[in-house]
C-alpha cells in the first residue's frame, strides 16, 4: 500500500470532494473515526480499504481487504463493513488471505498421504491411495487444483455441473467415484483446519445410479475360455488363472498368496489380512492343488508368492473371455447352480456375513469344516466337468 501521508476525521462532504478532485499521486488518508478503515486515493479510482496489524503466538498478522470504491460505496457503508471486519478480528475469526487460503491441490496430496499411512498400518498394499491419485490427476486436479477450499465449499452448483460433465466424458461410474474423493478429501481436510465452512462442496450433487457388474463366465462359454487359458505360455500364469476360478479368491488376493500362507498338510491356504482385515483360512481340492502344483513345477527357486509377476489388473491375458473378478463372480454361479449352502458359499469366498457377531465366525467355521471341504470339492469337480479337464 502506497504511504499514508495524513490521519483526520472524514465526513461525507470531504469524501466527496475528494472524489472530484484528480491526482498526479497516489497517497492514503487514514479515517481517524474508524480503526482500519483508509481511502486509498489512486491515479484513476478511490478504494476503501480495510488494513489491521497485530503479532499472535509472536509472529507478525496482517490483515488487508479490499472494501469498494467510490462513488459506489459512501463513507458510511464503508465505516459498517470496517467495524465488521474488526470485530471478526476480535473475536477471533479471521478469515485467511487468498495467499494463504488452503487449496484443493495441496489438499488432495495430504489425503493421498494420509491413505498411504492408513494401509501401511494395516499392511495392505496402498491400492486404493492409487485409485485416488489416478482419479485426482486425470480429473479433479485439472480443475479445482487451484481453488480454495473455502471457496469450493461456497460453489455447490459449479461441482454439480462438472459431475455432469465428468459423467459425460468418462461415465457414471467414475464421475461418482470422484465426487465421493473430491468428499473425502474435503472432510480430512477440515479435520486439520477448523475454519473451514461445515458445508461440502459436494451437497448439491446428485449421484448417477450404479450398476454392479454382473459379469461372469456362462457354462456354454467353458471350452471356449479353456482353449484360450491353453494358449498362455507362462505356466505361472495358467495356474493363477486356474486356481482363481477353482477357489473363487479375490484376484489382488489370489496375486499375494505365498507359499508360506499353503498348508498341504491340513488342505488348507490362508488368505492374510484379507479385505474383511483379518486371516482367512480355505480349504483347497485337488483340482486346486493340481493348480499349485503347476505354479510350483514353474516356480523359481527360493520364490516367496504362489504367482510371482501376477498383478491383480492383468492386461497380457486379453485373450481370455474372463478374467479376474468375473471368474469370482463364476464361482458364485456354480455355487447357486450346486445349491450349495448360503453360509458355507459366504465362507468359502471369505465374506463376513451379516448379521452374525465377529466372535462367532471362527466357531462357525469350525463347525462347518468337513461341510466346507465337501462343497469345495463338489465345486472344482463341477468346474472341472465344464472345462472338460482331468486330474
Amino acid at each position: 500500500m502506497p504511504t499514508i501521508t495524513k490521519t483526520e476525521k472524514l465526513t461525507e462532504g470531504r469524501v466527496r470532494m475528494l472524489n472530484l478532485w484528480d491526482t498526479d499521486q497516489a497517497y492514503i488518508i487514514a479515517d481517524a473515526s474508524t480503526a482500519g478503515l483508509h481511502l486509498r486515493v489512486g491515479l484513476k479510482r478511490k478504494t476503501w480499504h480495510f488494513y489491521n496489524e497485530r503479532r499472535l503466538h509472536g509472529g507478525r498478522i496482517v490483515t488487508s481487504e479490499r472494501l469498494g470504491h467510490l462513488p459506489d460505496m459512501n463513507l458510511a457503508a464503508a465505516r459498517k463493513a470496517a467495524k465488521v471486519i474488526a470485530g471478526r478480528i476480535a473475536a477471533g475469526r479471521v478469515e485467511p488471505g487468498k495467499r494463504k487460503a488452503a487449496k484443493f491441490g495441496a489438499a488432495m496430496d495430504e489425503y493421498i498421504s494420509h491413505l498411504e499411512r492408513q494401509s501401511e498400518r494395516r499392511g495392505k498394499p496402498a491400492r486404493w491411495a492409487g485409485k485416488v491419485r489416478s482419479l485426482s490427476r486425470l480429473y479433479l486436479i485439472p480443475y479445482w487444483g487451484k481453488w480454495p477450499l473455502a471457496e469450493m465449499s461456497g460453489s455447490p452448483a459449479a461441482v454439480r455441473d462438472w459431475h455432469a460433465k465428468v459423467t459425460k466424458d468418462a461415465g457414471p461410474t467414475t464421475a461418482n467415484r470422484c465426487v465421493q474423493t473430491m468428499r473425502a478429501c474435503y472432510r480430512h481436510a477440515s479435520r486439520l483446519n477448523r475454519s473451514l465452512p461445515v458445508a461440502l462442496p459436494t451437497s448439491a450433487v446428485v449421484m448417477n445410479v450404479e450398476k454392479p457388474s454382473q459379469k461372469a463366465l456362462a457354462f456354454a462359454d467353458f471350452p471356449r475360455w479353456r482353449a484360450a487359458w491353453s494358449e498362455i505360455e507362462s505356466p505361472v500364469r495358467r495356474a493363477y488363472h486356474l486356481f482363481c476360478l477353482l477357489s473363487g479368491c479375490r484376484p489382488g488376493e489370489a496375486a499375494r498368496l505365498r507359499w508360506i500362507d499353503v498348508h498341504d498338510n491340513e488342505q488348507s491356504f490362508t488368505i492374510p489380512n484379507a479385505k474383511a482385515s483379518r486371516d482367512i483360512v480355505l480349504p483347497f481340492s485337488e483340482e486346486i492343488a493340481g493348480a499349485l502344483r503347476m505354479a510350483r513345477d514353474a516356480a523359481k527357486e527360493g520364490a516367496e508368492l504362489v504367482f510371482p509377476g501376477l498383478s491383480y489388473i492383468d492386461y497380457r491375458d486379453a485373450g481370455l473371455p474372463m478374467k479376474g473378478q468375473a471368474l469370482r463372480h463364476t464361482y458364485r454361479t456354480i455355487c447357486a447352480d450346486l445349491e450349495i449352502d448360503e453360509l458355507i458359499t459366504h465362507y468359502l469366498m471369505g465374506h463376513a456375513p451379516q448379521g452374525i457377531s465377529q466372535k462367532y465366525i471362527a466357531t462357525l467355521i469350525l463347525q462347518n469344516g468337513p461341510g466346507m471341504k465337501a462343497a469345495q470339492a463338489k465345486i472344482s469337480k463341477r468346474v472341472f466337468k465344464l472345462l472338460g479337464l482331468k486330474l
